[in-house]
């Protein structure tokens, strides 16, 4: 009886004590659990919404100052072709088109209205109906135009050092148009002289080169 008693007690001890340490094992396993997850789980916000966020903002905040530097050389290039292309120019002539020329109050004028080749080229009064005071201005490409008497349909050429009209062809009618006082001086095919003021001829006031700076300033009036 003495024996199986305890035996009893030492398997009902021996329970006791298994299940007081499994509760006990229980309770700290629990516990550093809730401890690594909570400690996880307040790390990763502060990880993930703090350094990627930061990164993103910067990245926002550095795009328009960036985009901002090619909007600004955009902007600068028209005003610089602009104050480029704001040299002076005379009024607009159209090629093809019928004009009376005249300079300080006295047209361009073929002699006599005559159609022969080597007739002066003369300052008279102005009579714009008449065709011999009438020059149609053509294209001559480079910049350059050709004037041609309406009524001859000779172009305006210099000879001999006078202003004369001749039969078009030679390169040396071909004139530059230089903007001058809001008409133009007729600068030569090489640029280093201008129609001016020449000798009498025919009891008239003739024409020839001059240096350019002493050229004329001629007007072109649409006739029709």
């Amino acid at each position: 009886m003495v024996s199986r008693r305890v035996v009893l007690v030492a398997l009902g001890a021996t329970a006791l004590v298994g299940l007081l340490f499994g509760g006990v094992a229980g309770v700290l396993s629990g516990g550093d659990g809730d401890g690594a997850s909570s400690a996880s789980g307040g790390a990763s916000p502060t990880v993930s919404s703090g350094a990627p966020a930061s990164a993103l903002n910067a990245s926002v905040s550095a795009s328009p100052s960036v985009s901002a530097s090619p909007s600004s050389s955009p902007s600068a290039s028209p005003s610089a072709s602009k104050s480029a292309s704001a040299s002076p120019s005379g009024p607009s002539l159209t090629p093809g088109k019928t004009y009376h020329v005249t300079a300080g109050g006295r047209a361009m004028d073929v002699y006599g209205g005559k159609k022969d080749p080597n007739t002066p080229i003369i300052l008279f009064t102005p009579k714009p109906a008449q065709e011999n005071q009438q020059w149609v201005v053509r294209d001559a490409g480079d910049g350059m135009v050709l004037l041609v008497a309406r009524n001859s349909n000779k172009c305006l050429d210099v000879r001999s050092g006078r202003a004369v009209q001749d039969n078009c062809g030679d390169p040396a009618q071909r004139w530059k148009m230089q903007a001058k006082g809001g008409g133009y001086v007729l600068v030569s095919r090489d640029g280093k002289q201008a129609l001016g003021v020449g000798g009498q001829e025919q009891g008239q006031q003739g024409l020839k080169l001059v240096p350019t700076a002493s050229g004329l300033v001629w007007s072109f009036q649409p006739v029709g």
